[in-house]
């Protein structure tokens, strides 16, 4: 994946360029002398302020992602990512596109393998589109489609949910996921994910859990007064078995 740049002010401020002359509040840079700098290197602007030329990362993506429906936050998705046992090469179905914001964060790691994410709305479809194109991201393809009523990839790693009803999809992704894939919902609600654990079968390994996350001011070494507390439910389901049919 080719990467657009993004430009650093001396306090961190970030400004993505879009292969055009980009005015900021310290002045404008002409595009031909962003397009020069290597990463690393410097630029001006017409006033004299220096900006630094980098390659995003998955953080700024994220940041500056243009939003549409509530976006799941970089300490999930990377939970998500490390359950599902990712990694380069491996195939993933995502459903609840929303803005792409997971999408984003899984084509790095599948990369040179492709994204396969589903959504049913057009609004949110043109959203992420959007954004992996805003961010020179190839390896997602969106498919306009209700998983509900089935997925059509064979030999998955991985089946990620972001959805309202993710137990509808227990079936249709133990017929599609490898033996010891992995099944994930994503749930803002409890009642939702006690739900998809009491709808799993023996042919599952589950788990359910959530990420609380607080940072620290090392100026004064304490916590900081805020914080990202409660986002939602993992639940995480390992596939051993198509054979067993009793309940949890």
């Amino acid at each position: 994946m080719k990467y657009t740049k993004i430009l650093i002010d001396q306090k961190g401020r970030k400004y993505i360029f879009k292969n055009d002359d980009l005015h900021t509040k310290d002045g404008m840079i002409k595009a031909d002398e962003i397009n020069k700098c290597e990463v690393g290197e410097t630029v001006k602007t017409h006033i004299g302020t220096e900006y630094t030329v980098i390659y995003p990362n998955i953080t700024d993506m994220l940041q500056k992602a243009k939003r549409g429906p509530q976006a799941i936050t970089l300490k999930d998705a990377a939970l998500i990512a490390g359950y599902a046992n990712l990694h380069s090469g491996s195939r993933v179905v995502n459903s609840g596109t929303g803005s792409g914001i997971l999408d984003i964060f899984l084509a790095g790691i599948v990369y040179p393998e492709k994204v396969l994410t589903y959504e049913i709305r057009d609004d949110f479809a043109k959203i992420a589109g959007k954004n992996f194109e805003r961010f020179g991201i190839g390896n997602v393809e969106i498919k306009i489609k209700n998983i509900y009523e089935g997925i059509d990839e064979e030999n998955l790693d991985a089946v990620i949910l972001d959805l309202p009803e993710p137990w509808l999809v227990i079936n249709f992704a133990a017929e599609k996921l490898k033996i010891g894939g992995i099944l994930i919902s994503f749930s803002p609600s409890i009642e939702q994910s006690k739900k998809f654990h009491g709808a799993l079968n023996m042919n599952f390994l589950q788990e359910t859990f959530e990420c609380v996350l607080r940072n620290w001011d090392m100026k004064v070494v304490r916590p900081c007064s805020r914080m990202i507390a409660h986002t939602g439910f993992i639940t995480v389901a390992r596939l051993i078995s198509r054979n067993k049919k009793l309940k949890f």
